[in-house]
């Protein structure tokens, strides 16, 4: 225990002083072989770095981040977009819908919770801006819409876990959609009562459906995209992994050779900005796998295990302390990172208790994607603050209903698991 308590105060203080998320875990990691008792030499340290990323399912990950990638290079975002201003464009607050709404559309294509939100916030943070909406309120909605991100498949997190746990990642996939229109649908309900509230907003108008129908037959080939991933995977026509690159694939050959609106410059730069997205991932999964294993070796999950039951063995009981844990976690820590650390330490407690592997990763990443809209580290607060221009105090007042609200989710996933779980099973 001497050990986890030295890792875990030079991660904190790494923290702390601003030191990057990987860096931190690697030099606790350091600090904690150092501490320990016996003897652990310190090239182990690279050997576990290079091959805790040496893992098939793994390649999913970028093959999804080039899939945003040429989806944002050619029209099929924008396409995407103009499908979601017809279907919800023309009710109150529809901005702030169409920004949700886009983003569960982006979602189902490129996994990555920041990619989506630079990706909507671009587009409609300026527009809602124009229409009147509050600077804050606007960046809030495409913040805590970009969570959707990683919880509706193909999402990263999902990916990590899977690979982490040893379970099936089609199956946490499709534990994933119902949850994530859950929380979509909820985001809208708040967006309608705010903008109600504060009369940001009087546009409204009616449902036209000769424009629905145009936008749907000229998206079409751009919003079946996730439906190609989702039922290719559980089909059995290709694994996670074969789904990313076919998602690729399909991206890039519908806007090349159908739309015609990719230029043969935008691939580089498309292939760039993928491996730098995946670089930084990676990188952040190494070093919490190293982390993780040093965790492992001083047998701090049975020690945890002890300890947890020995205060509880009440499934729900323990299900409210995880979340309590997650919650927490997803304030400080990637989501990468915390789902490679807490895995391995807690899994074995929820399966103790009858917890489905399944249901336990959908919890966790339900959980760690509030992480991308809570202080001090929510990545996708960073983002909307750098496009909205408005300071980082009002975008936290104007975030926080949508934690709120995010939180009531996560309950209702948590103790509803039917919620979740019933797609599995067909």
């Amino acid at each position: 225990m001497t050990v986890a308590l030295v890792a875990l105060g030079v991660l904190f203080l790494l923290m702390l002083i601003g030191v990057p998320i990987a860096i931190s875990l690697i030099w606790a990691s350091v600090a904690g072989f150092l501490a320990s008792i016996y003897y652990v030499p310190l090239e182990v340290i690279p050997q576990r770095l290079i091959t805790s990323t040496d893992s098939f399912p793994l390649l999913a990950i970028p093959f999804f981040m080039l899939t945003g990638e040429f989806m944002m290079s050619g029209s099929m975002g924008r396409r995407i977009a103009a499908f979601a201003f017809a279907t919800v464009g023309w009710i109150r607050a529809g901005l702030a819908q169409v920004s949700t709404l886009t983003s569960m559309f982006f979602a189902g294509i490129s996994g990555s919770g920041a990619a989506d939100t630079a990706a909507v916030g671009k587009m409609m943070i300026p527009m809602m801006e124009q229409k009147g909406y509050d600077k804050g309120f606007a960046a809030a909605t495409v913040a805590s819409a970009g969570t959707i991100a990683v919880v509706i498949p193909p999402s990263i997190p999902m990916i990590v876990y899977g690979v982490t746990a040893g379970v099936s990642i089609g199956d946490l996939f499709t534990a994933g959609i119902v949850p994530g229109i859950i929380i979509g649908l909820s985001i809208m309900m708040l967006n309608y009562w705010i903008t109600r509230k504060n009369n940001y907003s009087e546009e409204a108008g009616k449902f036209e459906f000769t424009t629905f129908r145009r936008t749907l037959v000229e998206g079409a080939l751009a919003l079946v995209l996730p439906l190609i991933i989702i039922f290719g995977i559980r089909g059995g026509i290709f694994t996670p992994t074969e789904a990313g690159a076919a998602a690729a694939a399909y991206a890039f050959i519908i806007n090349k050779f159908v739309y015609k609106d990719m230029d043969w410059k935008d691939i580089p730069e498309s292939f760039l900005r993928a491996g730098k997205m995946t670089a930084m991932v990676v990188f952040i999964i190494a070093a919490a796998n190293l982390f993780g294993w040093l965790l492992t070796a001083e047998q701090i999950p049975q020690q945890l295990t002890q300890l947890v039951t020995s205060i509880s063995d009440n499934k729900l009981l323990i299900l409210l302390m995880f979340n309590i844990i997650f919650f927490i976690a997803g304030c400080f820590l990637n989501a990468s990172a915390a789902i490679t650390i807490l895995t391995p330490l807690l899994l074995p407690i929820a399966m103790g208790v009858g917890i489905d592997p399944v249901f336990f990763g959908v919890v966790m990443v339900v959980n760690l994607s509030i992480g991308l809209i809570t202080p001090p580290v929510g990545l996708d607060l960073f983002i909307v603050k750098g496009i909205a221009d408005v300071s980082y105090d009002k975008l936290i007042r104007a975030v926080t209903p949508f934690i709120i609200v995010m939180v009531f989710d996560l309950l209702l996933i948590t103790y509803f698991p039917a919620l979740s779980m019933f797609l599995t099973g067909i």
